[in-house]
């Protein structure tokens, strides 16, 4: 089923290649378009104005331009990240602020490839995790654009990673990075806390009670130094808590969370028409890799009940806790707040494939599997990153995704 001479290549080789195709594939066409895309509105054109040191891009009362408005909603750090980028670049062309979100994916392919070697202590299984995870469309479109989901994941997943290898206090720095990107990730207490307790490190625990709230204060340090007072601050962390939990609006691309695993309700981003032609950028995740993984999370939720695995139940739970929590939520929901859960998705898939593996009579039907779910990326890559297609060739997608169709 496979050439020899593959079987020959080195594991370290196999993810060297799975990562810079993830970086090529990820920087391909980046510039395009060089305007804002989707919710780059609020973010990318709140990081320029954090980039030219303007007061109001922090205050919730402030009326922005017509086309665009300040991003308050959440903390700053992804935002400043982003003006840092393009500082650095000389540039506010729009790859410059998406650039970060790009590099940070990347490296979430090999934290979750380490990951998958810590808990499934398998490395062919961690290389398909890893291969998994890169194909995945949602994170991949969430790294191209100018918002702040990639951001909070990975330095979530390096902060996990740590945890793991009882590195408590950078842990508990990089999930206070974390938080100053987007406020979900307090969900990891959920994760965080139980394991402290099992293990014991009580003292541990206070780490995460005192580093994360005060990596989130210093994120806000530009806001003090443009003069605004303690009180400000306060009435904007309210703000923000009202926002979120009285947020009305409707959207024709939201979706009930229930729905997300099995990717019915992908958000259309973008659109550019020419002639006979059109470019789309859809937030949407690889259809077989979700509804493999989706019924890969249920055999491993039921292999974790029986066996009283540590590992197969830290999986699950860090699917469950980024997924669940959004059955209660009141607000707007949208598949791109699905993007945690993926990486535990993708190592759940990544060890059921992996006993398959290891069966000699089973393996080829393995090698099926990946080279579907290569595919799958392959065909829905054009609606990742606008590539122009003919107009009765985009139907498909639609068919392909089982998604409503916008046409």
């Amino acid at each position: 089923m496979v050439p020899e001479f593959l079987k020959q290549v080195r594991p370290k080789y196999w993810l060297i290649l799975i990562i810079l195709l993830s970086a090529f594939l990820r920087l391909y066409r980046l510039d395009y378009p060089n305007k804002y895309v989707f919710d780059e509105v609020y973010h990318g054109f709140t990081a320029k104005e954090f980039l030219a040191n303007h007061k109001e891009a922090w205050e919730w009362w402030t009326t922005p331009p017509q086309g665009v408005a300040y991003e308050w909603t959440h903390p700053p750090l992804a935002k400043e990240i982003m003006a840092a980028s393009m500082f650095l670049l000389h540039s506010q062309d729009a790859w410059t602020f998406r650039l970060p979100g790009v590099l940070l994916n990347v490296l979430s392919v090999y934290l979750v490839y380490l990951l998958g070697l810590k808990l499934l202590n398998n490395q062919p299984a961690s290389l398909i995790a890893a291969f998994v995870f890169s194909i995945d469309g949602l994170n991949f479109v969430q790294s191209r654009t100018g918002m702040n989901d990639i951001y909070y994941i990975t330095f979530f997943l390096i902060s996990l990673l740590l945890l793991l290898n009882k590195r408590f206090t950078l842990s508990a720095i990089l999930l206070g990075l974390a938080l100053s990107s987007k406020w979900a990730v307090i969900y990891a207490y959920l994760i965080f806390i139980p394991l402290l307790l099992q293990s014991k490190q009580y003292r541990s625990i206070i780490y995460f009670i005192i580093f994360p709230p005060l990596i989130y204060l210093i994120s806000y340090l530009p806001f003090f130094l443009l003069g605004h007072t303690p009180t400000q601050f306060i009435q904007l962390q309210q703000q923000m808590w009202w926002y979120h939990t009285n947020l009305k609006a409707t959207h024709p691309y939201s979706s009930p969370w229930w729905s997300w695993p099995l990717n019915l309700y992908p958000v259309w981003y973008f659109v550019d028409y020419r002639n006979n032609t059109m470019a789309n950028i859809f937030a949407s995740g690889n259809p077989v890799v979700f509804w493999l993984g989706t019924a890969s999370i249920i055999l491993t939720a039921w292999e974790a009940f029986k066996r009283g695995s540590f590992s197969l139940i830290f999986i699950v739970l860090g699917f469950l806790v980024f997924w669940a929590p959004w059955a209660f939520s009141p607000r707007i929901m949208f598949l791109y707040h699905f993007s945690p859960s993926v990486p535990f998705l993708s190592l759940s898939l990544a060890y059921q494939l992996g006993i398959e593996l290891k069966n000699p009579k089973r393996r080829k039907y393995v090698y099926i599997l990946l080279a579907l779910m290569l595919l799958s990326f392959i065909l829905i890559f054009p609606f990742l990153t606008a590539i122009h297609l003919p107009r009765e060739f985009i139907k498909l997608f639609f068919v392909f995704n089982l998604s409503k169709n916008p046409f």
